[in-house]
């Protein structure tokens, strides 16, 4: 093996660690050490967390970061939230980084809804016109070549950090393509020129 090919291996195994050690990945076992991070949709996704947590900006700040609306309305209504979070955690999904792409799973059984691999992905991005201040959260919007329509990821507490976390991926995985494409390129190269017999 020659240093050049060697070298290159290296970088390979290199910029897959990175995306590895700099992504949270505490919400899984061993057995997921290529997904990166997983986040659940907040009750801002369903319709009852939209209209309650309209209900709990109704009204004017008492403090910079409490409302009035807060003591009035969160008492009488937090087992309507206790609910919809239970069912969330029940019939629900997450959303899940991994090292090949972006993938909407069930909670309970793990069920692929719907996946897309980095190399299809062409755009990442938080829809600011979905933010929710209660809950701090955005929906993110995935565009791909291989659908017309884009993916959304709705409601996903603190979208920015979460966001970010998937450019890098998608960077890594494109930096990933590119170094794997060279390889092969040098590879066939190599080979062609090892099947030219020697000119005497």
């Amino acid at each position: 093996m020659s240093y050049q090919f060697r070298d290159e291996i290296y970088a390979l195994y290199l910029l897959s660690l990175k995306c590895l050690m700099n992504s949270p990945i505490s919400n899984f076992s061993t057995d997921d050490e290529q997904r990166l991070e997983a986040v659940y949709p907040s009750i801002a996704c369903t319709t009852t967390g939209k209209f309650l947590g309209k209900l709990y900006e109704s009204l004017p700040h008492m403090t910079p970061r409490v409302r009035l609306s807060y003591l009035v309305w969160i008492p009488p209504t937090w087992p309507i939230a206790i609910v919809a979070y239970l069912w969330l955690k029940v019939q629900g999904v997450r959303y899940v980084v991994a090292t090949s792409g972006v993938v909407i799973e069930t909670i309970l059984t793990r069920h692929i809804v719907t996946q897309i691999p980095w190399s299809e992905v062409t755009e990442i991005e938080v829809d600011p016109a979905s933010f929710q201040s209660f809950y701090r959260s955005s929906d993110i919007v995935i565009r791909s070549r291989a659908a017309a329509e884009p993916l959304r990821l709705h409601a996903v507490p603190f979208a920015e950090r979460f966001s970010q976390l998937m450019q890098e991926a998608y960077r890594a995985a494109q930096a990933t393509a590119r170094a794997q494409e060279q390889i092969s390129n040098r590879a066939r190269a190599r080979q062609l020129a090892s099947a030219v017999p020697p000119q005497e």
